[in-house]
C-alpha cells in the first residue's frame, strides 16, 4: 500500500471509531484482525480480540455503552506516522474508569496494514498515578 492509501484507510477507520460506527470501522479490518487492548486480566498482552467478528461484537457493546452515558472516552492530540505497513498513532485519552475515577493519559497504538485492510492494532496507555490531595 502507498502511504496515501494507508493514511486514507486510517482516516476512514478513525472517523468510524469516533462516530461510534462499528460496521464502518469493521469494514477497515482484515478477517483475521487482532486487537491487543491496553488493559485486561491474566494475559500480559491485555485483553486480546481475535478476528473481525469478535472485534465487531466488542465495538458494538462499547459504542452502545457510550451512547447510554458510559465512560465518555474522548481522544485528542492525535499524531500519526507511517512506516511502510506499520502505523504509529499517538494520542491523548480522557474519560472515566469503571471505578468512577477520571482518566487522562497519553496513548500509543501500533497498527499493521496490508491489502487495504488493518491487520492488527496493539494499544498502550501511560499508567498515570494521580497525586493524593492534602486538602
Amino acid at each position: 500500500m502507498t502511504e496515501s492509501e494507508v493514511k486514507t484507510l486510517m482516516a476512514t477507520f478513525g472517523a468510524a471509531f469516533r462516530a461510534g460506527d462499528a460496521d464502518a470501522a469493521g469494514a477497515c479490518l482484515a478477517d483475521d484482525f487482532t486487537w491487543q487492548l491496553p488493559a485486561g486480566n491474566g494475559d500480559p498482552r491485555g485483553q486480546v480480540l481475535q478476528g473481525r467478528d469478535a472485534t465487531l461484537r466488542y465495538l458494538r457493546e462499547r459504542f452502545s455503552q457510550q451512547q447510554d452515558g458510559g465512560n465518555g472516552v474522548t481522544f485528542s492530540d492525535t499524531r500519526m506516522e507511517v512506516f511502510g505497513d506499520l502505523v504509529i498513532l499517538r494520542y491523548r485519552v480522557r474519560g472515566t474508569a469503571e471505578d468512577g475515577q477520571p482518566v487522562d493519559a497519553m496513548g500509543l497504538d501500533m497498527f499493521r496494514v496490508a491489502n487495504g485492510r488493518i491487520l492488527s492494532k496493539d494499544a498502550y496507555w501511560k499508567q498515570v498515578t494521580w497525586p493524593i490531595s492534602t486538602h
